[in-house]
C-alpha cells in the first residue's frame, strides 16, 4: 500500500510539473530551429533542440517538485533566481557537451568550464524571469483543470492565491493611508 501511496505522489508531483518541463521542451525547440534556420543539417538541429531541452525539462521539473512540496514559495523570484543561477549554467554545459559530441564525435567540456559555468550564472537571471513567467502562465491554464485531483496544484493555486490577497490587502491599505493624510493617489 506505501508503494501505491509512492506512485500516485510521484504521479501527481509529475502532472503538476507539466508546465514546468513545457518550458524545457519551448527552449529545446527555439534552439532546434535555430540551429536549422542557420542552416545545419537536420540531425544536429534535432539533437541540438534536445541537447538543451533534456536538461531543462529535468531542472523544470526539480523546481515544480520543490514547489509542489512547499520547499520554495509560490510566486517569488529570488528562490528561482537562486535555483536557475545553479540549475541554467548545468543545463548549458550538458548542451555545449553534447554540441560538441556532435560536431566533432567525442564528448567534451568547454574551454575554461569555470568561465563558461560564471558566465552563464550572470545570464541565469534573465532565463529565471523568463522561466518564472512563463512557468506561472502555463501553470495558470493548467493547474485549475488538475486541481480537483492533483493535492500539490491545490496547494500551489492556494498559495497564489493568499499572495493575491495579501497584494490587495496591501494595497487597499495604502490607498487608506493616502485618503487619511491627504496624499495624491497615484493613477495609471
Amino acid at each position: 500500500m506505501n508503494l501505491t501511496m509512492d506512485r500516485a505522489k510521484v504521479r501527481q508531483l509529475a502532472e503538476f510539473s507539466v508546465p514546468a518541463a513545457t518550458v524545457g521542451v519551448a527552449a529545446g525547440f527555439v534552439a532546434g530551429g535555430l540551429a536549422a534556420f542557420v542552416g545545419r543539417p537536420i540531425g544536429w538541429a534535432l539533437v541540438t533542440g534536445l541537447g538543451l531541452a533534456v536538461p531543462l525539462i529535468v531542472f523544470g521539473a526539480g523546481y515544480a517538485v520543490l514547489l509542489a512540496l512547499g520547499k520554495l514559495p509560490a510566486g517569488v523570484f529570488a528562490p528561482a533566481a537562486v535555483y536557475w543561477v545553479i540549475g541554467f549554467p548545468l543545463a548549458l554545459l550538458v548542451h555545449s557537451v553534447v554540441t560538441e559530441w556532435t560536431v566533432t564525435g567525442t564528448p567534451g567540456l568547454p574551454v575554461e568550464p569555470w568561465k563558461f559555468l560564471a558566465f552563464r550564472a550572470l545570464l541565469s537571471m534573465g532565463f529565471a524571469i523568463g522561466f518564472l513567467w512563463m512557468h506561472e502562465q502555463l501553470g495558470r491554464h493548467w493547474w485549475p483543470r488538475i486541481i480537483d485531483h492533483n493535492v500539490y496544484a491545490y496547494t500551489v493555486v492556494e498559495q497564489y492565491v493568499e499572495l493575491a490577497d495579501s497584494l490587495a490587502a496591501r494595497k487597499a491599505a495604502t490607498v487608506r493611508a493616502r485618503k487619511k493624510t491627504g496624499a495624491i493617489p497615484r493613477t495609471r
